[in-house]
């Protein structure tokens, strides 16, 4: 058993193709989503088609959740709130009804899902330090959490205290994990990731060795990039891709 954990596609079809190739790749049996399917980039409906064929568990992502509603925003950028409203555009009612029935939080021991924090899932709050994380930790049932939101990889562990990992490849054995030991990770993102490294971020988690190793992956990026231009999306967009921001 290997669950592949990944989120915040953001319509970059390119991104998450390569990274289910990844995936096959490395074994992974049970791939787990993050949400934020839909978004920036210029495939959110075939994007949103993959992720529903895989079968896999997928939990509500913000934008996901706003691609459902009428209202857009007004903290969103101007270049979200376009490609916001593309994205409507381009969902059918089959698609935007299984948006709507994604749930916020998943739970089955020894993970959970979250794409924010789980202090509050609905408000799309940061886990970017070690206070923020803390305060999720209080609500962590499970020894593993998996959250997304930020599209920068990170990962903190809490034993009496809470502490900041470097999140490469990470050893979790058993041994570690008495006591009530917990663990949480943001996988990064695959479709717009924003720590300066364009490659599209996911995480791989093994039951069996204990391991969790965060992998970078190669994508037609200057595909996905064209695509955004020829969409008539904001060249930013476009631009942001080969910057990794």
């Amino acid at each position: 058993m290997k669950y592949g954990i990944f989120g915040d596609i953001h319509g970059n079809l390119e991104a998450l193709e390569a990274v289910v190739l990844d995936m096959e790749e490395q074994g992974v049996t049970h791939p787990l989503c993050l949400g934020d399917l839909v978004g920036y980039g210029a495939n959110p409906a075939e994007c949103l088609e993959v992720v529903r064929a895989l079968g896999c568990p997928v939990v509500r992502g913000n934008h996901d959740d706003l691609a459902t509603m009428k209202k857009i925003p007004s903290s969103f950028s101007e270049a979200a709130q376009v490609s916001l409203a593309y994205a409507r555009g381009q969902l059918n009612p089959s698609q935007l009804n299984f948006l709507r029935r994604m749930p916020m939080t998943w739970i089955e021991d020894p993970i959970t899902l979250v794409h924010a924090t789980l202090d509050g899932p609905e408000s799309w709050g940061y886990i970017s330090t070690r206070l923020e994380a803390q305060t999720s930790f209080l609500y962590q049932k499970t020894p593993l959490c998996f959250v997304g939101h930020t599209h920068r990889p990170c990962a903190f562990a809490q034993e009496k205290e809470v502490r900041p990992l470097e999140f490469r490849l990470v050893d979790i054995h058993p041994d570690r994990t008495k006591a009530g030991r917990k663990f949480l990770f943001n996988v990064g993102s695959v479709g717009q990731p924003r720590d300066g490294d364009w490659r599209a971020s996911y995480a791989v988690f093994s039951p069996e060795k204990q391991l969790i190793d965060l992998r970078r992956v190669n994508y037609n990026i200057e595909k996905a990039s064209a695509k955004i231009i020829k969409a008539g999306l904001p060249e930013s967009l476009s631009k942001r891709l080969f910057k990794g921001e």
